[in-house]
């Protein structure tokens, strides 16, 4: 058992307390700390009556004085990272400083692709104080990664091709303004190259150039697209085995008539004009007098996310399917989040028991694909998540073209 502190309260940190505080075998005491302590209150009387104990605090990380004081006083052994992206580098070095492990689900939550760079830097530091760090403890990539590798172990000889899939799991970003609107319709024109390995390198393709349909049990028939994803990336480094790598993902393209037709007259200008001696630009007026009602919102309905790995069994082609499907109304009925939330918290609770049980105790920095698959999916299991391995018909992966309005 671990004394753990964990910075952040969100709706992950909610599902993650009622996992972990339902169990006294692996946590002996959390201590739940934000800049707004009154969040983390409302957590701690909402999970009073599990076994574990927990107790709340206010901090600021920028200020390391009061942080140590606060360390100092609390003396924790797992320091866990609910927190923005861009806060991880400071809280690791604060687990160094307090000599305590560390762990956090960032890895693919902020536009800076380097984090996973920067936090590696620390390799050494972990290992010489004997210390396990590990990061991108969510779905993707600590999830995916495990059951490529679950399936590479039990069904498989050798791989040649994973394709990354994803339907239905996160809601799109809230617009509110003109502006916002039209970000969101030209995402396709706007969106980076889409970076796939192939035969061992990446390389860069559009948006959308390629697409599936595919029967996925327990949703029905759905077209996904190829989108930008960094897990692909991350592959070259954590399964350099797997020549081949892409990413899918279901996608609806706005229309763009009302852009058209604010463009045809001029609205969406960004250069001022005068009216009666104030100078405004045509946008700006427009994103002041006309609101853009949100689409975005909970996601509802089935959601699902996996992978199709291909390779060779016995001296025979082979393709395995490993997936996780889920209700989302199901799932805040019976956890109180959604089906992403709710995988996440899942894996960043297994990975907590596993660093607080000493089955994942490694000196340095890591990712969860250096440890077992088997254990982080088992715990998972155990705690809600349903998966299945399954043989699967070769993906015929066709050109793509205009995304469903």
């Amino acid at each position: 058992m671990k004394k753990v502190l964990i910075f952040g309260c969100n709706e992950v940190t909610d599902a993650l307390l009622s996992v972990l505080c339902s169990d006294i075998r692996y946590v002996s005491e959390i201590c739940l700390v934000s800049e707004d302590k009154a969040c983390c209150d409302v957590l701690k009387k909402k999970y009073s009556s599990l076994p574990v104990r927990i107790t709340t605090a206010r901090a600021d990380i920028n200020n390391e004085t009061s942080t140590k004081m606060m360390l100092s006083i609390i003396q924790p052994e797992l320091i866990v990272n609910l927190e923005k992206p861009e806060l991880c580098m400071k809280l690791m070095k604060i687990a160094l400083f307090q000599g305590a492990s560390y762990i956090d689900t960032t890895l693919y939550q902020w536009e800076d692709k380097e984090l996973l760079s920067k936090q590696f830097e620390l390799f050494g530091e972990f290992r010489n104080k004997g210390l396990t760090a590990v990061t991108g403890c969510s779905f993707n990539p600590g999830v995916i990664t495990s059951l490529v590798r679950s399936v590479a172990r039990s069904r498989l000889d050798s791989m040649d091709e994973v394709n990354i899939f994803e339907v239905n799991l996160k809601a799109p970003a809230p617009v509110t303004n003109i502006k916002e609107f039209i970000n969101s319709v030209e995402y396709k024109a706007k969106e980076e190259k889409v970076i796939l390995i192939k035969n061992g390198t990446s390389e860069e393709v559009a948006p959308l150039s390629l697409k599936i349909r595919r029967e996925i049990p327990d949703v029905g028939a759905r077209t996904m697209y190829l989108l930008n994803n960094l897990i692909v990336e991350d592959f070259l480094k954590e399964i350099p085995e797997v020549p081949n790598v892409r990413y899918f993902s279901t996608y609806k393209r706005k229309s763009t008539a009302l852009i058209d037709t604010l463009k045809d007259v001029g609205m969406l200008s960004d250069t001022p004009i005068e009216i009666e001696g104030v100078k405004i630009a045509p946008i700006d007026f427009l994103s002041k007098v006309m609101p853009v009602a949100s689409d975005a919102g909970e996601v509802t309905g089935k959601s699902a996310a996996g992978v199709f790995v291909s390779g060779i069994k016995d001296g025979q082609e082979r393709c395995v399917m490993a997936h996780a499907a889920m209700d989302n109304e199901e799932c805040r009925r019976d956890n109180g989040v959604g089906v992403n939330v709710f995988y996440d918290a899942l894996a960043l609770a297994a990975g907590i028991k596993l660093i607080s049980t000493g089955k994942w105790e490694k000196a340095g920095v890591f990712t969860p694909c250096a440890f077992e698959p088997d254990l982080l999916l088992d715990l998972m299991r155990k705690d809600g998540f349903k998966y299945s391995l399954t043989d699967a018909e070769p993906l015929n992966i066709d050109m793509g073209d205009e995304a469903d309005e």
